[in-house]
């Protein structure tokens, strides 16, 4: 269940007056305990980010499909709390200063999404959130620019692991967990499934 930026996690009792609580994750990556009756009547919309940030009432755009997409980028970058952010921000991957306080500047940047399927895609892996580094890309696009992604060369031929990944019909998160255990990657992407269980 979701309300407004708030996504139910489990039932967290109920508070002095037996009101029931409720454990909500904020679309910014941070957790917080409020009553379910403000959240279900909208009078707690957030984890409080929202307020901090204005509450959106300068753009009014608080309901645009991609302002959720500028919370979770920031979120990845800045909120130690969030799931991946050992992959942004823990490795350095911020967002430019023109964003960090701006929906209204971040959307005249990026533009809306060209189709439902599109993804906002950083050009350089490496690289920041920012206006030069940032495209609309398909999710195919998207994988093949991934920090995972690499070029391998098996016999003659030399390709991205994406695409001997294809050519050997396996899963690229299962090249992954076989890496993982120490697998070189020409078996990690060769090996048949049915030599797993020999």
């Amino acid at each position: 269940m979701k309300y407004n930026m708030l996504t139910f996690i489990e039932n967290a009792g109920v508070d002095k007056h037996q009101k029931r609580l409720w454990k909500m994750r904020c679309d910014c990556g941070n957790e917080k305990i409020v009553s379910a009756n403000y959240v279900k009547c909208g009078k707690v919309k957030s984890c409080g980010c929202l307020r901090k940030q204005g509450n959106g009432r300068k753009h009014g755009k608080r309901h645009h499909p991609l302002y959720s997409t500028w919370c979770n980028l920031k979120a990845r970058c800045f909120n130690k709390n969030h799931p991946a952010y050992k992959n942004y921000g823990g490795r350095g991957i911020t967002v430019c200063s023109e964003w960090v306080n701006s929906f209204e500047q971040f959307l005249k940047d990026v533009g809306e999404k060209p189709t439902k399927q599109s993804t906002l895609d950083r050009i350089d892996n490496n690289g920041n959130y920012s206006p030069e580094n940032v495209r609309w890309a398909d999710r195919v696009t998207q994988r093949r620019n991934s920090r995972a992604t690499r070029e391998v060369t098996i016999g003659n031929q030399t390709k991205l692991i994406t695409d001997w990944c294809d050519i050997f019909a396996i899963s690229i998160a299962s090249v992954h967990r076989r890496l993982n255990k120490g697998e070189s990657v020409v078996s990690a992407l060769t090996r048949s499934k049915a030599e797993r269980f020999r």
